[in-house]
């Protein structure tokens, strides 16, 4: 696949995200890091498009990955529901997600992405380190069989 394009997702992408989301996080339930994400609707991801800002790679085939940002106070945004449809996992589709997300979020002005995800996850928390995200904290779960932890990176000085 050539560079994907990335943009910000409009509600008539929601049908076509269900099945990245489902496609992409169908691996951490068969790792044991079931997610909500991996049976979402397309009226929760028209949501989602609605309230906050969600950005997807587009290729050649369409849809292939997405990601969704919060913020969550003045000087941070909460980087979330970012996944790649297995068909197109290993090609730097998330790492440039990532990229322009992580520039999106300093062009707005912010100081702080972050982000949870499971402690125990195989290769989940080394991605982000290698990213530049380092772990600040713990983030229980009560309703799964694991916990979560925070997970920050710094992406500009504070205003």
């Amino acid at each position: 696949m050539n560079r994907p394009k990335i943009r910000r997702a409009s509600v008539t992408d929601a049908e076509t995200l269900v099945d990245v989301y489902h496609s992409a996080y169908r691996e951490n339930r068969e790792l044991g890091f079931p997610a909500k994400a991996e049976s979402v609707s397309e009226s929760d991801i028209a949501e989602w498009i609605r309230t906050n800002r969600v950005y997807v790679a587009e290729g050649d085939d369409g849809v292939v990955g997405g990601v969704r940002l919060e913020t969550t106070d003045e000087d941070r945004v909460k980087l979330s529901r970012f996944g790649v449809h297995e068909d197109w996992k290993g090609e730097g589709i998330g790492s440039r997600l990532l990229e322009y997300v992580e520039d999106v979020v300093r062009a707005d002005g912010y100081a702080t992405i972050w982000l949870t995800t499971p402690g125990e996850h195989p290769f989940l928390p080394d991605l982000y380190r290698r990213r530049g995200y380092e772990k600040t904290g713990e983030y229980p779960l009560d309703f799964r069989r694991y916990d979560e932890i925070v997970m920050e990176k710094r992406v500009r000085d504070r205003r």
